[in-house]
């Protein structure tokens, strides 16, 4: 990387940390009524969604047919993959007014989650824990979400305080600083039917990965009279919602599901894998870098690791107040900004081990005191009658009076 890209990234990230959450929150609502009101009726957004979604959908049926499917099927297969699982029902015509009509479909859902869903600003200390869980997921652990229990919110958007960085299949690099979901369905390609939720990744246009094609996009539309929103539309996809885990037969077709779905996603030389789960960079651990995302799936982990942590407590939620940020300025007609659906999420202030639990005798006599990094645990619930996934740390280990060393690797010993 060089010079001047690490100096870019500092005055970033630098900013980042003097995020003000009531200037968040302003700015959200801003960009949220905004978005809204530049998608709505704009040709050059239109054109580009019609014109991604073609070609998504060729490059993922010429995938199925390197598999060996015929063309019709590797067009049926291809509408599941990709219509289905966003929501889109059947019947799925073989003619290409059915994918001008699903770009339709999905940016009217689009709008839709723009209106109707709450507004989550999360904070960089919370965000910076939402990617340490994130990366410690692999597919069996999403298996395991119940629409039902496990999401707090029919419908929101969380609204990151920097754009996260992924390189994504083929080396290709991208990047997302809002995620939306709202409750879906997923339709399989034999009549199947499960319980999702869509997730709708959006990014800004001014964020750090802007090519010579999207400045050119950009200012032909603002030239024409119809500028990008802040929150651009980057994609759908749906999640499986039904915690499938519960059955053995129905977490092994998931898993297959899973399978195809990352093959997809995959070079021609990584198509046939072996069975078993499908891991994620082993690592628990984020500084701002560039995420490897070779499924295409960091969102779903993203969010899942978002509602996981906010049932455990690890996070708080509260709501802006009526502060400065919020009020018109002096003299000014403008109704006041409301905070009403918007709200901050941020990171729970603990950094010693919750009481109670270190509280055990042990023959072990520590001289002293070291950070432990987040793991994951997957927690037996007897009155659920399942596994889900729960995190432990960061937490400080060993005698409160010992001094605290610091290291690059650290243990934590039972």
């Amino acid at each position: 990387m060089g010079k001047a890209s690490r100096n870019k990234r500092e005055r970033r990230r630098k900013d980042t940390r003097s995020w003000d959450p009531a200037l968040a929150a302003r700015d959200a609502f801003r960009d949220r009524t905004a978005t809204t009101r530049l998608l709505e009726d704009n040709p050059y957004a239109a054109a580009y969604f019609a014109a991604a979604t073609e070609r998504v959908f060729q490059e993922a049926m010429w995938q199925h047919i390197r598999l060996g499917l015929a063309p019709a099927q590797a067009w049926h297969e291809t509408a599941a993959w990709m219509m289905g699982e966003a929501g889109y029902p059947r019947p799925w015509p073989h003619d290409t007014q059915f994918i001008a009509d699903y770009a339709v479909f999905e940016r009217e859902q689009q709008l839709a989650l723009l209106r109707d869903g709450e507004i989550c600003v999360i904070s960089p200390a919370a965000h910076a824990a939402v990617i340490a869980a994130a990366l410690t997921l692999d597919a069996s652990d999403l298996l395991t979400l119940d629409r039902d229990t496990d999401i707090p919110l029919q419908a929101a958007l969380v609204v990151m305080p920097e754009p996260v960085v992924l390189n994504t299949r083929n080396a290709s690099v991208g990047d997302l600083s809002v995620l939306g979901w709202r409750h879906s369905t997923i339709y399989g390609s034999a009549g199947e039917e499960y319980a999702a939720v869509g997730i709708n990744a959006m990014l800004r246009p001014d964020g750090p990965n802007r090519t010579p094609a999207w400045e050119e996009f950009l200012a032909e539309a603002r030239a024409d009279g119809y500028p990008a929103p802040p929150w651009f539309p980057a994609g759908t996809n749906g999640m499986r919602a039904d915690a499938s885990t519960r059955s053995a037969s129905s977490h092994a077709e998931a898993l297959a599901h899973i399978r195809t779905r990352h093959m997809l996603h995959s070079d021609i030389g990584d198509l046939l894998r072996a069975d078993g789960d499908i891991a994620v960079p082993d690592t628990a651990q984020w500084n701002g870098e560039p995420i490897a995302d070779p499924h295409n799936d960091f969102p779903e982990r993203y969010l899942f690791a978002f509602w996981r942590l906010a049932a455990q407590g690890i996070t708080t939620t509260t709501t802006p107040g009526p502060g400065p940020a919020h009020q018109p300025p002096p003299g000014s007609t403008a109704p006041r900004e409301d905070s009403t659906g918007i709200r901050l999420v941020d990171l729970r202030r603990t950094t010693e081990r919750p009481p109670g639990t270190d509280t055990t005798s042990s023959p072990r006599h520590y001289t002293h005191r070291w950070p432990v990094k987040m793991h994951k645990v997957n927690q037996w619930y007897p009155s659920l009658g399942r596994h889900k996934i729960r995190w432990r740390g960061p937490y400080i280990q060993g005698p409160a009076d010992a001094p605290l060393r610091m290291r690059e690797t650290a243990y934590h010993l039972t």
